[in-house]
Protein backbone atom coordinates (compact mmCIF):
# COMPACT_ATOMS: atom_id res chain seq x y z
CA UNK A 1 0.00 0.00 0.00
CA UNK A 2 1.47 3.45 -0.97
CA UNK A 3 2.15 5.18 2.16
CA UNK A 4 2.91 2.34 4.35
CA UNK A 5 1.03 0.77 7.16
CA UNK A 6 1.24 0.43 10.58
CA UNK A 7 2.71 -2.56 12.16
CA UNK A 8 1.41 -3.51 15.69
CA UNK A 9 4.19 -5.19 18.31
CA UNK A 10 4.93 -8.40 18.01
CA UNK A 11 2.78 -9.69 21.42
CA UNK A 12 -0.11 -7.97 20.48
CA UNK A 13 -0.04 -8.99 16.82
CA UNK A 14 0.88 -12.68 18.24
CA UNK A 15 -2.61 -12.16 21.05
CA UNK A 16 -4.88 -10.35 17.16
CA UNK A 17 -3.58 -13.49 15.29
CA UNK A 18 -4.18 -16.08 17.65
CA UNK A 19 -7.90 -14.34 18.49
CA UNK A 20 -8.43 -13.82 14.15
CA UNK A 21 -7.78 -17.51 13.72
CA UNK A 22 -9.58 -18.72 16.30
CA UNK A 23 -12.50 -16.91 14.99
CA UNK A 24 -12.49 -17.62 11.46
CA UNK A 25 -14.96 -19.16 9.28
CA UNK A 26 -15.27 -21.14 6.59
CA UNK A 27 -19.24 -20.64 5.68
CA UNK A 28 -21.02 -20.53 2.54
CA UNK A 29 -20.97 -17.35 0.78
CA UNK A 30 -23.60 -15.98 -2.45
CA UNK A 31 -23.16 -16.19 -6.23
CA UNK A 32 -22.76 -13.09 -8.37
CA UNK A 33 -22.00 -11.95 -11.93
CA UNK A 34 -18.98 -9.45 -12.91
CA UNK A 35 -19.90 -7.15 -15.67
CA UNK A 36 -17.13 -4.27 -15.49
CA UNK A 37 -13.77 -3.35 -15.95
CA UNK A 38 -12.41 -3.42 -12.52
CA UNK A 39 -10.60 0.14 -10.74
CA UNK A 40 -9.93 0.93 -7.50
CA UNK A 41 -13.15 2.06 -5.42
CA UNK A 42 -14.87 -1.18 -7.02
CA UNK A 43 -15.86 -3.21 -4.36
CA UNK A 44 -16.08 -7.63 -4.50
CA UNK A 45 -19.04 -10.00 -3.31
CA UNK A 46 -17.97 -13.53 -3.34
CA UNK A 47 -19.92 -16.03 -4.31
CA UNK A 48 -21.38 -18.38 -2.79
CA UNK A 49 -19.36 -21.62 -4.69
CA UNK A 50 -16.18 -20.37 -3.36
CA UNK A 51 -14.26 -22.44 -1.66
CA UNK A 52 -11.38 -20.36 -0.01
CA UNK A 53 -12.60 -20.18 3.87
CA UNK A 54 -10.72 -16.86 4.13
CA UNK A 55 -13.41 -14.91 1.58
CA UNK A 56 -16.15 -16.89 2.20
CA UNK A 57 -19.43 -14.37 2.45
CA UNK A 58 -16.96 -11.64 1.63
CA UNK A 59 -17.63 -7.81 0.89
CA UNK A 60 -14.19 -6.58 -0.19
CA UNK A 61 -13.25 -2.89 -1.21
CA UNK A 62 -10.23 -2.38 -3.81
CA UNK A 63 -8.19 -0.27 -2.41
CA UNK A 64 -5.31 -0.34 -4.92
CA UNK A 65 -5.56 -1.57 -8.82
CA UNK A 66 -2.59 -1.62 -11.27
CA UNK A 67 -3.21 -4.17 -13.84
CA UNK A 68 0.87 -4.65 -14.38
CA UNK A 69 1.52 -5.25 -10.99
CA UNK A 70 -1.64 -6.69 -8.75
CA UNK A 71 -4.60 -5.61 -6.38
CA UNK A 72 -5.14 -4.60 -2.74
CA UNK A 73 -8.54 -4.79 -1.32
CA UNK A 74 -9.76 -4.55 2.46
CA UNK A 75 -12.49 -6.87 3.79
CA UNK A 76 -15.38 -4.74 4.59
CA UNK A 77 -17.68 -6.77 6.32
CA UNK A 78 -16.01 -8.67 8.81
CA UNK A 79 -15.84 -7.49 11.97
CA UNK A 80 -13.91 -9.09 15.13
CA UNK A 81 -13.53 -8.88 18.56
CA UNK A 82 -10.81 -7.03 19.02
CA UNK A 83 -11.31 -3.26 19.54
CA UNK A 84 -9.49 -0.04 18.60
CA UNK A 85 -8.65 0.91 22.10
CA UNK A 86 -6.58 -2.48 21.96
CA UNK A 87 -4.60 -1.61 18.80
CA UNK A 88 -3.83 1.64 20.24
CA UNK A 89 -4.14 1.37 23.71
CA UNK A 90 -2.49 5.13 24.44
CA UNK A 91 -3.98 7.13 22.05
CA UNK A 92 -6.93 9.10 24.15
CA UNK A 93 -10.58 8.30 22.88
CA UNK A 94 -9.64 4.99 21.84
CA UNK A 95 -13.29 3.00 21.51
CA UNK A 96 -14.33 -0.04 22.04
CA UNK A 97 -15.07 0.11 18.15
CA UNK A 98 -14.43 -3.17 16.71
CA UNK A 99 -11.47 -3.97 14.20
CA UNK A 100 -12.33 -5.64 11.24
CA UNK A 101 -10.25 -7.87 9.63
CA UNK A 102 -9.53 -6.37 6.23
CA UNK A 103 -7.71 -9.92 4.66
CA UNK A 104 -5.40 -12.78 5.12
CA UNK A 105 -2.77 -11.11 4.59
CA UNK A 106 -0.19 -9.60 6.99
CA UNK A 107 -2.76 -9.39 9.63
CA UNK A 108 -0.45 -7.69 11.78
CA UNK A 109 -0.63 -4.06 9.32
CA UNK A 110 -3.19 -2.04 10.64
CA UNK A 111 -4.95 0.26 8.25
CA UNK A 112 -7.84 2.60 7.95
CA UNK A 113 -10.65 3.61 5.80
CA UNK A 114 -11.89 7.08 6.43
CA UNK A 115 -13.84 9.86 4.71
CA UNK A 116 -12.69 13.13 4.62
CA UNK A 117 -14.04 16.19 3.32
CA UNK A 118 -10.32 16.92 0.83
CA UNK A 119 -7.38 14.91 0.06
CA UNK A 120 -4.61 15.27 2.41
CA UNK A 121 -1.25 14.15 3.06
CA UNK A 122 -0.63 9.83 3.87
CA UNK A 123 -3.84 9.26 2.56
CA UNK A 124 -4.73 7.55 -0.51
CA UNK A 125 -8.03 8.61 -2.25
CA UNK A 126 -10.14 5.33 -3.10
CA UNK A 127 -13.32 6.72 -4.08
CA UNK A 128 -15.87 9.66 -3.21
CA UNK A 129 -14.68 11.00 -0.18
CA UNK A 130 -13.36 7.36 1.05
CA UNK A 131 -9.55 7.15 1.63
CA UNK A 132 -7.13 5.06 2.79
CA UNK A 133 -4.02 5.31 5.55
CA UNK A 134 -1.66 3.10 6.92
CA UNK A 135 0.21 6.43 8.85
CA UNK A 136 0.00 6.32 12.94
CA UNK A 137 -0.25 9.71 13.45
CA UNK A 138 -3.08 10.35 10.82
CA UNK A 139 -5.10 7.27 12.86
CA UNK A 140 -4.38 8.77 16.15
CA UNK A 141 -5.98 11.80 14.69
CA UNK A 142 -8.78 10.47 13.64
CA UNK A 143 -9.39 8.68 17.41
CA UNK A 144 -8.41 11.67 19.00
CA UNK A 145 -11.19 14.23 17.25
CA UNK A 146 -14.06 10.78 17.98
CA UNK A 147 -14.58 9.93 14.74
CA UNK A 148 -17.95 8.52 13.90
CA UNK A 149 -17.54 4.37 12.84
CA UNK A 150 -19.30 5.89 10.08
CA UNK A 151 -16.47 7.86 8.44
CA UNK A 152 -13.48 6.12 10.17
CA UNK A 153 -12.87 1.92 10.67
CA UNK A 154 -9.88 -0.11 11.88
CA UNK A 155 -8.54 -2.64 9.55
CA UNK A 156 -5.68 -5.73 10.43
CA UNK A 157 -4.73 -7.60 7.65
CA UNK A 158 -5.36 -7.35 3.83
CA UNK A 159 -6.51 -9.54 0.14
CA UNK A 160 -4.04 -9.36 -2.23
CA UNK A 161 -3.77 -10.63 -5.69
CA UNK A 162 -0.94 -10.40 -8.48
CA UNK A 163 -1.23 -9.13 -11.53
CA UNK A 164 -3.99 -10.93 -12.97
CA UNK A 165 -5.02 -13.45 -10.53
CA UNK A 166 -7.71 -11.47 -9.14
CA UNK A 167 -9.31 -10.54 -12.87
CA UNK A 168 -9.08 -14.57 -13.38
CA UNK A 169 -10.67 -15.23 -10.69
CA UNK A 170 -13.88 -13.47 -11.91
CA UNK A 171 -13.86 -15.18 -14.98
CA UNK A 172 -13.91 -18.26 -13.19
CA UNK A 173 -17.18 -16.66 -11.31
CA UNK A 174 -15.56 -16.69 -7.97
CA UNK A 175 -16.51 -12.58 -7.72
CA UNK A 176 -19.24 -10.32 -8.88
CA UNK A 177 -18.20 -6.73 -9.22
CA UNK A 178 -20.04 -3.60 -8.31
CA UNK A 179 -19.56 0.02 -7.96
CA UNK A 180 -18.20 1.13 -4.62
CA UNK A 181 -19.72 3.74 -2.27
CA UNK A 182 -19.47 5.05 1.31
CA UNK A 183 -22.77 3.89 2.30
CA UNK A 184 -21.83 0.09 1.52
CA UNK A 185 -18.08 1.00 3.05
CA UNK A 186 -19.20 1.77 6.05
CA UNK A 187 -22.40 0.13 6.24
CA UNK A 188 -24.43 0.26 9.55
CA UNK A 189 -24.54 -3.83 9.74
CA UNK A 190 -21.52 -5.10 7.69
CA UNK A 191 -22.80 -8.98 9.52
CA UNK A 192 -25.49 -9.00 7.13
CA UNK A 193 -23.93 -6.80 4.29
CA UNK A 194 -22.97 -9.53 1.61
CA UNK A 195 -26.42 -11.33 2.02
CA UNK A 196 -28.10 -8.08 1.59
CA UNK A 197 -25.93 -7.30 -1.61
CA UNK A 198 -26.46 -11.23 -2.99
CA UNK A 199 -30.07 -11.01 -2.14
CA UNK A 200 -30.09 -7.78 -4.28
CA UNK A 201 -27.88 -9.27 -6.98
CA UNK A 202 -30.30 -12.27 -7.49
CA UNK A 203 -33.28 -9.62 -7.77
CA UNK A 204 -31.60 -7.86 -10.75
CA UNK A 205 -30.14 -11.01 -12.55
CA UNK A 206 -34.29 -12.25 -12.11
CA UNK A 207 -35.37 -8.73 -13.25
CA UNK A 208 -32.77 -8.88 -16.54
CA UNK A 209 -34.18 -12.95 -17.57
CA UNK A 210 -37.64 -11.33 -17.40
CA UNK A 211 -37.40 -8.39 -19.54
CA UNK A 212 -34.74 -10.42 -22.05
CA UNK A 213 -37.95 -13.79 -22.10
CA UNK A 214 -40.55 -10.28 -22.73
CA UNK A 215 -38.19 -8.98 -25.47
CA UNK A 216 -38.04 -12.58 -27.23
CA UNK A 217 -41.69 -13.19 -27.43
CA UNK A 218 -42.10 -9.57 -28.71
CA UNK A 219 -39.86 -10.71 -31.96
Amino acid sequence: MRGGRLVIGALAAAACIAELLTGASGSRAAQYRAEQQLSTGNILVANEKLGDPNFAESVVLIVQYEPDEGTEGLVINRRTEITVSRIFPKTKHATKDPVYLGGPVGVTAVQALLRLPDAIEHATHVMGDVYVTGTKDLMETSIVSQADPSKFRVYLGYAGWGSGQLEAEIQLGAWSVINGSAKIIFDKDPDSLWSRLTRESHMQIASARVTRIGQSLKR
